[in-house]
Protein backbone atom coordinates (compact mmCIF):
# COMPACT_ATOMS: atom_id res chain seq x y z
CA UNK A 1 0.00 0.00 0.00
CA UNK A 2 1.22 3.46 -0.85
CA UNK A 3 2.27 5.47 2.22
CA UNK A 4 2.09 8.96 0.72
CA UNK A 5 0.49 10.60 -2.31
CA UNK A 6 1.98 13.57 -4.19
CA UNK A 7 0.29 15.51 -6.98
CA UNK A 8 0.75 18.63 -9.10
CA UNK A 9 -2.36 20.56 -10.12
CA UNK A 10 -2.65 23.58 -12.39
CA UNK A 11 -5.48 26.03 -11.72
CA UNK A 12 -6.74 28.69 -14.09
CA UNK A 13 -8.50 31.54 -12.31
CA UNK A 14 -10.33 34.15 -14.33
CA UNK A 15 -12.96 36.83 -14.04
CA UNK A 16 -16.13 36.19 -16.03
CA UNK A 17 -18.58 39.05 -15.73
CA UNK A 18 -19.21 39.43 -11.97
CA UNK A 19 -17.76 36.07 -10.95
CA UNK A 20 -14.31 34.62 -10.37
CA UNK A 21 -14.00 31.12 -11.85
CA UNK A 22 -11.32 28.59 -10.81
CA UNK A 23 -10.69 25.53 -12.97
CA UNK A 24 -8.36 22.67 -11.94
CA UNK A 25 -6.99 21.40 -15.26
CA UNK A 26 -5.93 17.88 -14.25
CA UNK A 27 -9.22 17.06 -12.50
CA UNK A 28 -11.62 19.20 -14.57
CA UNK A 29 -13.12 20.63 -11.38
CA UNK A 30 -14.66 24.11 -11.43
CA UNK A 31 -15.95 26.53 -8.82
CA UNK A 32 -17.02 30.17 -8.88
CA UNK A 33 -17.41 33.01 -6.41
CA UNK A 34 -17.87 36.76 -6.23
CA UNK A 35 -14.51 37.01 -4.42
CA UNK A 36 -11.05 35.97 -5.61
CA UNK A 37 -9.92 34.76 -2.17
CA UNK A 38 -13.04 32.63 -1.81
CA UNK A 39 -12.72 30.99 -5.23
CA UNK A 40 -9.09 30.11 -4.46
CA UNK A 41 -10.07 28.61 -1.10
CA UNK A 42 -12.99 26.71 -2.63
CA UNK A 43 -11.02 25.10 -5.48
CA UNK A 44 -8.39 23.84 -3.01
CA UNK A 45 -11.14 22.41 -0.76
CA UNK A 46 -12.78 20.67 -3.73
CA UNK A 47 -9.45 19.19 -4.82
CA UNK A 48 -8.86 17.88 -1.28
CA UNK A 49 -12.33 16.30 -1.17
CA UNK A 50 -11.89 14.66 -4.57
CA UNK A 51 -8.45 13.25 -3.73
CA UNK A 52 -9.62 12.07 -0.27
CA UNK A 53 -12.67 10.35 -1.78
CA UNK A 54 -10.58 8.50 -4.38
CA UNK A 55 -8.03 7.39 -1.78
CA UNK A 56 -10.70 6.29 0.73
CA UNK A 57 -12.53 4.30 -1.93
CA UNK A 58 -9.40 2.87 -3.58
CA UNK A 59 -10.50 4.54 -6.81
CA UNK A 60 -7.41 6.40 -8.00
CA UNK A 61 -7.94 5.37 -11.62
CA UNK A 62 -10.93 7.73 -11.71
CA UNK A 63 -9.23 10.72 -10.07
CA UNK A 64 -7.85 12.38 -13.18
CA UNK A 65 -10.14 13.84 -15.83
CA UNK A 66 -8.51 16.43 -18.04
CA UNK A 67 -10.08 19.82 -18.67
CA UNK A 68 -11.01 20.66 -22.29
CA UNK A 69 -8.21 21.68 -24.65
CA UNK A 70 -9.32 25.33 -24.78
CA UNK A 71 -8.85 25.63 -20.99
CA UNK A 72 -5.32 24.17 -21.27
CA UNK A 73 -4.57 26.58 -24.13
CA UNK A 74 -5.78 29.52 -22.05
CA UNK A 75 -3.59 28.41 -19.14
CA UNK A 76 -0.55 28.11 -21.42
CA UNK A 77 -0.99 31.68 -22.70
CA UNK A 78 -1.76 33.13 -19.28
CA UNK A 79 0.70 35.84 -18.25
CA UNK A 80 0.06 36.32 -14.49
CA UNK A 81 1.38 33.16 -12.82
CA UNK A 82 1.88 32.67 -9.11
CA UNK A 83 4.76 30.80 -7.57
CA UNK A 84 3.68 27.15 -7.02
CA UNK A 85 2.35 26.53 -3.52
CA UNK A 86 2.75 23.23 -1.65
CA UNK A 87 -0.32 22.13 0.28
CA UNK A 88 -0.54 19.15 2.63
CA UNK A 89 -3.33 17.31 4.38
CA UNK A 90 -4.23 13.88 5.75
CA UNK A 91 -6.73 11.99 3.61
CA UNK A 92 -9.92 11.29 5.53
CA UNK A 93 -10.90 7.74 6.50
CA UNK A 94 -7.34 6.59 5.80
CA UNK A 95 -4.50 8.32 7.62
CA UNK A 96 -2.42 8.78 4.46
CA UNK A 97 -0.40 11.97 4.00
CA UNK A 98 -1.23 13.81 0.80
CA UNK A 99 0.68 16.72 -0.64
CA UNK A 100 -0.06 18.64 -3.77
CA UNK A 101 1.38 21.63 -5.53
CA UNK A 102 -0.94 24.20 -7.04
CA UNK A 103 0.21 26.47 -9.82
CA UNK A 104 -2.28 29.29 -10.26
CA UNK A 105 -2.57 31.47 -13.32
CA UNK A 106 -4.82 34.52 -13.47
CA UNK A 107 -6.58 35.45 -16.70
CA UNK A 108 -8.44 38.78 -17.14
CA UNK A 109 -7.46 39.81 -13.61
CA UNK A 110 -9.46 42.67 -12.13
CA UNK A 111 -10.57 43.75 -8.67
CA UNK A 112 -12.50 41.43 -6.41
CA UNK A 113 -16.10 42.39 -5.70
CA UNK A 114 -17.30 41.02 -2.38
Amino acid sequence: MKKEWKFNFRILIKKQEDLWVAHCLELDLVTESLCLEEVERDIVAIIKRQVSYCIANNNMENLFRSAPKEIWDEFKTCKVKEKPLIREFIASKRPIPVSFVTSNCFSNQTACYA
